[in-house]
């Protein structure tokens, strides 16, 4: 994986507006945590991250200067693959990776044209420089809810090769609206209600970890 690419897996992290420590990065990558830390300190080196001990890294100016247009190319080509060539939902990330390995500005140009300029990919995420980079806590993560009667949406999901494996085994969608039911002492894995199919689901904590939702106002559940 190129720099740029792995500046990427920052991005998609959080790492724009947070500090993404290493653990999360070497499962992302699917390498050591002892890679991780060379590459973040050569990427520290460069400028490109700024790294701090025991809390991660984070994307300095200059990194994300140079890691936002491939970040708009690769969801740009997940939107297209999605909607115009048919491609599974939970294909289509892997395979916008293999095609897109730098960014191509015509390349990003004529896929903007011909999508009309698309403000988020098929994920939820937004697309950068067609919207603005949003700055997500820790409470919009689905992970960081308690039990409640509170009514959640589903808002986007990490840009995560294993996660989207996963929800292509379960029924669990964007904007789904969601009830926490139960959540479990020893391992935190937590039980849904989905009220668009009235399922109940077992989703495990690393999966909670990855999927960010809103509150639903009264006004929208009556709607």
């Amino acid at each position: 994986m190129n720099d740029l690419n792995f500046l990427r897996l920052i991005f998609e992290l959080g790492g724009s507006f947070q500090n993404v420590n290493n653990i999360d990065l070497a499962i992302k990558a699917n390498v050591s945590k002892a890679s991780i830390s060379d590459r973040t300190q050569h990427l520290s080196k460069l400028g490109l991250v700024k790294y701090t001990k025991y809390y991660g890294s984070k994307l300095t100016k200059k990194g994300l200067n140079d890691v936002i247009p491939l970040v708009q190319q690769h969801r740009l080509i997940e939107t297209w693959l999605y909607e115009k060539l048919d491609i599974p939902l939970s294909d289509i990330y892997d395979k916008a990776t293999t095609l897109s390995d730098h960014p191509d500005l015509l390349l990003i140009d004529r896929l903007n044209i011909h999508l009309e300029y698309p403000q988020t990919c098929p994920h939820g995420n937004i697309i950068p420089i067609n919207s603005a980079i949003p700055i997500y806590s820790a409470d919009s993560l689905l992970a960081s809810q308690n039990i409640s009667d509170t009514t959640f949406k589903i808002v986007n999901f990490t840009e995560d090769s294993y996660l989207f494996k996963i929800l292509s085994n379960i029924d669990v969608k964007l904007s789904d609206s969601i009830k926490i039911l139960n959540i479990n002492d020893y391992d935190h894995s937590m039980v849904i209600l989905n009220l668009r199919n009235n399922l109940k689901q077992i989703l495990p904590k690393n999966i909670t970890k990855m999927i960010h939702i809103e509150k639903v106002k009264e006004t929208q559940k009556s709607v």
